[in-house]
């Protein structure tokens, strides 16, 4: 049996863990809420699949990115004229309900099959 050692980001003493982004690109990671991977029903029906728990193999990867998420969620005006072409303007929206008090970094450990 192999097992690897993950760490993840979650709120204290629950099991609401932030998810992966869903789309293709990996992007919207920001917007993302805690999600109670111990109920299947209360997942967003559109994931309802495919929603996986956001691991590294890092705890320092796990603390950037909860760093990261306490700031707020980043928002994205994209366009393009014809005189600078494509740009995009990243503006920060608030989520002053997000606090670092209430979130910890936890290993998970995953069991691979001989």
């Amino acid at each position: 049996m192999v097992t690897l050692t993950e760490y993840a980001v979650r709120v204290k003493g629950t099991q609401k863990y932030l998810p992966k982004p869903q789309r293709r690109d990996g992007r919207g990671g920001s917007h993302l809420e805690p999600v109670d991977f111990s109920d299947r029903s209360t997942w967003p029906e559109r994931y309802e699949k495919e929603m996986q728990i956001r691991s590294y193999t890092t705890e320092r990867a796990a603390r950037n990115l909860l760093s990261s998420w306490l700031q707020g969620a980043v928002g994205c005006h994209r366009g393009g004229d014809a005189y600078d072409g494509y740009y995009e303007d990243n503006y920060l929206i608030e989520k002053p309900h997000r606090r670092a008090e209430d979130m910890e970094i936890v290993e998970i450990t995953i069991v691979l099959p001989d």
